[in-house]
């Protein structure tokens, strides 16, 4: 039998229902020439995993809507991980800035279904402290890994501001020292 990991059961159940919700959403307050103060959004996720191997993430972002397509922002990021099988326990922290583009406002527009969700290509600068996150020092092992990460991102309206995000990001590093795995999945809330 095959074991379907946590985490794509979690994201399959979010993505359902993110397509399944009422699709007449429509974020338009863009369009409408909002206010500096309107273009502010903020979200982010948390990540908690509970077991043998625990996991506690929190990643939260702030950004601003420069145009009706294109925003721009700043994250932070803080994972703690213990796993009881490997008696081992570590933390990693750090900062990020990010960028976004939206391809397509509404896929109902450019292909025959009936929703508001749109399409855009995601950017991104992490640079996370790792002195604490493995359970063995490698020799000349840095502090501090810079890791720029890019992709493709899906946003279905759930509100009138209010956005589920869900991507899929390719980790350019070539260092061993990243935290991060290709490909990089996540999924998020903006307000």
């Amino acid at each position: 039998m095959i074991k379907i990991p946590n985490i794509v059961i979690s994201t399959l159940f979010i993505l359902c229902i993110s397509f399944t919700a009422n699709n007449k959403i429509h974020a338009q307050y863009l369009e409408n020439d909002p206010t500096p103060t309107q273009r502010i959004f903020w979200g982010g996720n948390i990540g908690l995993m509970f077991g043998s191997y625990t996991n506690i993430s929190m990643n939260p972002t702030i950004g601003y809507r420069l145009t009706n397509r294109l925003s721009a922002g700043l994250g932070g990021t803080y994972n703690w991980t213990k796993s009881t099988y490997y008696d081992y326990s570590g933390q990693s922290y750090g900062a990020n800035v990010f960028a976004s583009f939206t391809i397509i406002k509404n896929l109902g527009d450019a292909i025959p279904i009936n929703y508001a969700g749109g399409l855009l290509v995601y950017g991104e600068l992490s640079y996370m402290n790792i002195r604490d996150y493995y359970a063995i020092q490698l020799p000349n092992q840095p502090d501090w890994v810079y890791t720029p990460l890019a992709g493709i991102a899906y946003q279905s309206p759930i509100g009138i501001k209010s956005y589920f995000v869900f991507m899929v990001l390719y980790n350019f590093s070539e260092s061993i020292y990243s935290p991060y795995s290709n490909p990089v999945i996540r999924a998020s809330f903006q307000f």
